[in-house]
């Protein structure tokens, strides 16, 4: 090419976008974050407002994302520079360093779920207290680095061998696998005595429990949990060859996302209530409650093995994509050759996360900096880019590229440049003012 990047790298089959795509969007904020949510804020009440929000502002989004990665075939920060938005290096450099902090503690909580992984599948999961095992694992410094050591070697060589070989292939082993790991556990919990009972608080809706909570916390789940935030989904667009129908890849990754969270909540909502237990926010519910539902379980040990490989499938996945995110801009604007990049960021990855080894504090205040402010800054800053930089005709014709069904017309276009921008502002307000409250204390 005539700036000196290489030639770029295609997702060979519609398949494979497709589990691609949604690898990205499935993560921790399914299995363990949707769950909470939906307990905390009104069961089937909060569920129905999700589906909603997913419909109205997270496929808008996505199209957005996707339409912008592929007309320009660069990674974040060339994507800003290309369509010739005010700032745009300075935009993509920013949103660079988010994915680079947010990669450094994300890949040490992977770590930990690899932790569990393995005494899940020696059996001493059945054995342990899961409040004292999870103090010891976050208390152990030479623990935490070796596992998470071995997440980003094993990243680390599913992108050396590229976008075909790696990310690709793995992604549809590694999606199915984890929705049939899904439906095993989801057969297990719905039939436990006195499930019943949570399947409805899950599935049947008190309206009268909608509140502005519920619908701002249900808003911000929309763009936590589908990974919206003009880097991960950008930058995997890029890849996408001009024959992929960009609204059909849309609505898959939304439905497919979901689908992940949604039955989730059936694994973890309908045990817990069985076995009278309180549903926790973060890693608690991940690596406290969820062990100490599989201790009551007959057959425990192998559904906790299920759970934590089908959690480490989906936490993997998206940390392959953050990485990605690094290697590409490094490739695309440095001229950095592949290799040499990834063994860099894997390098990078691992010491900037040391400090969260060290810190659970430093890993909740850097996810409200990193993610619960800057994810919805560039999920706005990709908008912004798309519907008043590029224009709309352009923005039009780059996204029905390769659309064989109903075209996307000008009421998408008005609802990202003006509707989507003011759901952001309301996150980033309320993320705002979480983020005071949690450094003045």
């Amino acid at each position: 090419m005539t700036d000196g990047t290489p030639p770029r790298q295609l997702f060979t089959s519609r398949w494979g976008v497709m589990m691609s795509f949604i690898g990205v969007a499935v993560g921790l904020g399914n299995v363990w974050r949707f769950p909470y949510m939906v307990s905390a804020f009104g069961g089937g009440a909060f569920l129905i407002v999700y589906l909603l929000f997913l419909a109205a502002f997270g496929i808008p989004a996505i199209l957005a994302e996707l339409t912008l990665g592929r007309m320009t075939g660069r990674s974040t920060v060339g994507a800003f520079k290309q369509v010739g938005m005010p700032g745009g290096r300075l935009v993509g450099w920013l949103l660079f360093i988010t994915v680079l902090m947010a990669t450094s503690y994300y890949t040490v909580i992977v770590g930990w779920v690899l932790k569990y992984l393995v005494i899940s599948l020696t059996g001493q999961v059945m054995s342990i207290s899961p409040e004292s095992f999870f103090d010891s694992v976050l208390g152990g410094f030479a623990g935490q680095f070796l596992m998470t050591a071995i997440v980003v070697g094993l990243a680390g060589i599913v992108l050396m061998l590229g976008i075909k070989r790696g990310v690709e292939r793995i992604s549809t082993i590694g999606m199915p696998l984890l929705f049939v790991l899904l439906l095993v556990l989801i057969g297990r919990s719905v039939t436990l005595p006195g499930a019943a009972e949570g399947l409805r608080y899950y599935l049947v809706p008190d309206f009268s429990k909608i509140n502005s909570g519920v619908l701002t916390a249900a808003l911000g789940q929309v763009f936590f949990s589908l990974s919206l935030g003009g880097t991960f989904l950008l930058t995997y667009s890029s890849y996408l060859p001009r024959d992929v129908n960009l609204k059909r890849t849309a609505i898959t990754v939304g439905v497919g996302e979901t689908l992940a969270a949604v039955l989730a909540g059936f694994v973890i909502v309908p045990a817990a209530v069985a076995f009278g237990l309180e549903l926790s926010s973060g890693p608690p519910l991940t690596f406290v409650t969820a062990p100490a539902i599989f201790a009551l379980m007959p057959g425990g040990a192998l559904f906790a093995a299920s759970f934590f490989g089908l959690l480490f499938f989906a936490a993997f996945l998206s940390d392959v994509a953050a990485l990605e995110v690094l290697v590409a801009a490094a490739t695309d604007e440095l001229h950095v050759p592949r290799p040499r990049a990834i063994v860099i960021f894997c390098i990078l990855t691992l010491a900037l996360g040391s400090v969260g080894m060290v810190s659970l504090d430093y890993i909740l205040k850097s996810d409200l900096v990193w993610g619960s402010i800057m994810q919805p800054v560039g999920s706005a800053l990709a908008l912004i880019a798309l519907a008043w930089v590029v224009g709309q005709g352009r923005a039009l014709e780059a996204a029905n590229e390769g659309n064989d069904g109903s075209p996307v017309g000008g009421v998408w276009l008005f609802w990202i440049k003006w509707v989507i921008p003011a759901g952001i502002a309301v996150i980033l307000a309320l993320g705002v003012r979480d983020l005071f409250g949690t450094f003045l204390r």
